[in-house]
């Protein structure tokens, strides 16, 4: 991993990549990266992607992802995205449209909104087993 300690730029388009690999993301100094035109192959971003925080430029295009992963949102540094031709699914486009920085706020609005409801769902759940344990101590 030390060989990539100092690495800024990485461009690995046109390559028919079927996998990012984990390990790119503890490249933390890297400020811009092309993955883009890997077609058919690609179909999504590794889930440490948000570790690269010191990421400006991101080129994922003509690709096959669908999600981007929750750590995302840690791209705060995140200028220039480039999406196209891509089967974004929870990525509405005129959040593309507005720009990088408008991605990353969905992405962190999309995590917490998932956190709360999971939150909701469980002291949910906690609620009907209470009352399902007291059913049960009453009979």
């Amino acid at each position: 991993m030390s060989s990539m300690a100092n690495l800024k730029e990485l461009d690995v388009s046109f390559n028919e990549l079927e996998s990012v690999p984990e390990s790119l993301c503890y490249a933390t100094t890297l400020v811009k990266l092309n993955i883009g035109n890997n077609f058919a192959n690609l179909r999504s971003l590794p889930g440490l992607i948000g570790n690269l925080e010191k990421l400006e430029e991101l080129d994922m295009s003509n690709n096959q992802i669908r999600f981007l992963p929750f750590s995302f949102k840690a791209l705060s540094q995140l200028r220039v995205l480039h999406t196209q031709q891509n089967p974004l699914e929870e990525l509405p486009r005129d959040v593309i449209q507005k720009g990088a920085q408008a991605v990353v706020q969905y992405m962190n609005e999309l995590v917490e909104a998932r956190n709360t409801k999971s939150q909701s769902t469980k002291q949910k759940k906690s609620w009907v087993d209470s009352i399902c344990f007291l059913c049960k101590s009453t009979n």
